[in-house]
């Protein structure tokens, strides 16, 4: 429905840009974005082997305002397990780097795979969640 919307992913991990591209035939359908500073070497990657366009973006205005946005992406990729941080770790090979958050706690030996809710019945039993659009 690229005649009524311009999807616009701002995204930092390599498995989400890799299901969207996958999810799109033409990359000029939409466009990634990045943090100004961060994300770099996915987004050149993008760019450069699936022909993806790229917005980058500067957050502005007060401190007031900005402090929590930037704290926020602080924690977000500050940490050294993020992907942010693990990109540029050529000793991780690439399949570890896209693998799928899931499988490693689905792996783990008495794993509660009946803890991780339906996303209808995140708000139950007091109402159901939104279906949305598939």
């Amino acid at each position: 429905m690229t005649d009524r919307i311009s999807p616009q992913f701002a995204t930092h991990n390599a498995q989400t840009a890799a299901t969207i591209l996958e999810l799109c035939d033409d990359p000029n359908l939409f466009e990634f974005q990045r943090l100004h500073g961060m994300g770099e070497t996915l987004l050149n990657l993008l760019l450069e082997d699936a022909g993806a366009r790229c917005r980058i973006y500067a957050p502005v205005g007060p401190h007031k305002d900005l402090l929590a946005y930037l704290v926020r992406r602080l924690l977000e990729n500050g940490a050294n397990s993020s992907f942010v941080n693990q990109v540029v770790d050529h000793r991780l090979p690439a399949t570890q780097l896209a693998r799928d958050p899931f499988e490693k706690y689905l792996a783990r030996p008495g794993s509660r795979t009946h803890a991780l809710k339906n996303p209808t019945q995140l708000f139950a039993p007091d109402r159901r969640n939104a279906k949305g659009w598939e």
